[in-house]
């Protein structure tokens, strides 16, 4: 009986497995599995199209070889890499790019999210890269985000299939394993399903990740916490550009409305450019506080670096506006920051002087103004 419920778990499992690989496949977004030493272990029909190679030659060769034709991992001072942030916190991390085609910009939304094996360990992650905005250069279109597309929607209902018969399977393969020794061969088969089926479901998670982008929802974040693990990400950033820290994080604060993955992307968006302000070194400021009504919190990014000319100052929230040079990005980190925020009923706000104005005084400080969340019992 025992054997007959194992090869029917297994035949499950596949069948699992197999419908999962034709949705990624139909998904037009690129989606690639990629290993602890940045190896490229699958990759969907989209990726491999776009690539124009066979699969043989993608599978098994460095993500950074394959897409930057580079030697080694790619280099955090000149961009964020979702991949190296995941692997240093172990949570799903996001990051905007934008590509120059012409005299048009292309922004593509890449998502790396962890795939864990027993005890939690990461041991592989899935990249997911989409377009989410497309725009000629000069022609004063808005920045029309197209978030959840119909492969998103597409991938979201199957998320939504595949977690109850994966929880099913999880749970028989468990429950099978408590009658069995734990050194027999019949136990290792069913880790070896286990261990199948709770990559499928990690799959299908960030699946649901890559589509939830749009919804605004009541959800509540602890904003230290937050940005500790964005510091952890960059710290290494700081110390090669010689840009010092200093944190003044204030405690017991109350849970801000936002969601966390948006709101880090926020942070990260604005601690990069502090960083990009200040290429000969410099001071980092970054500190949280209540306001005095009790009733918003307010973060605050404060650096020493060159400041912002008059002449830039009210079109620095407008999207594709940015002074850096080609390539170096399409001005999008600090309009779609703004946004994220204001869907949650936030501001930010800033506060400049330019080295033209005052060397010695120079710099810039943005301030994130969010509500503190609603108590739970004030939510029922």
């Amino acid at each position: 009986m025992e054997e007959e419920q194992k090869l029917k778990l297994q035949e499950e499992l596949l069948e699992a497995k197999m419908f999962l690989q034709a949705v990624i496949n139909g998904i037009r977004d690129e989606i690639i599995i990629i290993d602890m030493a940045y190896r490229i272990k699958g990759a969907n029909e989209a990726f491999v199209k776009r690539l124009g190679k066979p699969k043989h030659e993608i599978v098994g060769e460095y993500c950074y070889w394959v897409l930057h034709n580079m030697d080694k991992p790619c280099d955090m001072l000149n961009h964020r890499c979702p991949v190296q942030d995941t692997l240093k916190i172990g949570e799903p991390c996001g990051v905007l790019y934008t590509h120059f085609e012409g005299r048009g910009v292309r922004c593509d939304r890449i998502i790396a999210c962890p795939a864990l094996e027993d005890l939690g360990v990461v041991t592989q992650l899935v990249v997911m890269e989409g377009e989410i905005a497309k725009s000629k250069k000069n022609s004063g279109t808005l920045f029309d985000i197209q978030m959840l597309t119909p492969q998103g929607k597409l991938a979201a209902a199957v998320a939504h299939e595949l977690n109850n018969p994966l929880a099913v399977i999880l749970g028989f393969t468990d429950l099978l394993m408590e009658k069995m020794d734990s050194g027999s061969q019949s136990h290792e088969i069913l880790k070896a399903v286990e261990r199948q089926a709770l990559s499928c479901k990690r799959i299908v998670e960030c699946l649901s990740i890559f589509t939830r982008y749009p919804e605004t929802t009541e959800h509540s974040t602890d904003i230290n916490v937050n940005l500790e693990r964005m510091i952890s990400v960059i710290e290494n950033v700081l110390v090669a550009k010689k840009i010092t820290i200093d944190k003044n994080l204030a405690e017991d604060l109350p849970k801000a409305k936002g969601d966390t993955g948006d709101l880090r992307q926020v942070f990260m968006n604005l601690a990069t450019n502090a960083i990009a302000a200040m290429n000969r070194g410099g001071h980092l400021t970054v500190s949280t506080r209540l306001n005095t009504s009790g009733n918003r919190l307010e973060i605050l990014f404060k650096d020493t670096g060159h400041g912002i000319k008059g002449e830039y100052r009210d079109k620095i929230f407008d999207p594709f506006f940015t002074t850096r040079k080609a390539r170096k990005g399409a001005g999008l980190g600090l309009s779609v920051s703004y946004d994220l925020v204001s869907k949650y009923g936030g501001d930010i706000t800033f506060e400049t002087v330019a080295e033209e104005e005052d060397r010695e005084r120079k710099g810039t400080a943005f301030t994130v103004s969010l509500p503190v969340a609603p108590l739970e019992s004030e939510l029922t």
